[in-house]
């Protein structure tokens, strides 16, 4: 941001923000939420500060604040609280098995490991790959099948043990 953008920004800021506390303490019910949400809307106004036009600002800065508070809600109304957790708690043998898939993981070649880990657990579909990594459909369903065909083998191993484990 220029100098002159930044005066103008702070001069702003000194003069609307009592008027701006004040608003955001009747949005929110109290003050911390509200000096909160007056901090995020200016931080995301003192981004968009170059392109406000002129006599814009107030409005521009209102209406931030209004969707910063609106969208609060609607996560908030999304959020249930319970006495229990809603996913269990991990077990040693969540932990082993994770272990055990980022080592199965770790033994493929890069790029049968990136496309698995965008297919499954970034669940995108097989153009979405195709287009994010630049490469052909067809070149990314191979990927998918030989990096599939590689963990079943390695899954399907015995695991090395005792005299055996030696040689």
């Amino acid at each position: 941001m220029r100098r002159r953008d930044e005066a103008a920004f702070r001069a702003f800021v000194d003069e609307r923000q009592g008027l701006l506390r004040r608003r955001a303490f009747l949005l929110c019910g109290n003050w911390a939420d509200g000096d909160e949400l007056v901090q995020e809307a200016l931080a995301r106004v003192y981004v968009a500060w170059p392109r406000i036009g002129a006599g814009a600002e107030t409005a521009y800065t209102r209406r931030t604040m209004l969707n910063l508070y609106l969208n609060d809600q609607r996560k908030r109304k999304r959020e249930v609280l319970t006495d229990t957790p809603p996913e269990p708690a991990t077990t040693d043998h969540d932990r082993e098995l994770a272990m055990t898939l980022t080592a199965l993981l770790a033994d493929l070649p890069e790029k049968q490991r990136a496309v698995l880990v965008l297919r499954f657990w970034e669940d995108l579909t097989v153009p979405q790959i195709a287009e994010c990594t630049g490469v052909a459909e067809g070149t990314i369903k191979s990927h998918i099948h030989r990096g599939l065909a590689a963990l079943r083998d390695r899954l399907a191993e015995p695991p090395l043990t005792g005299a055996g484990a030696a040689t």
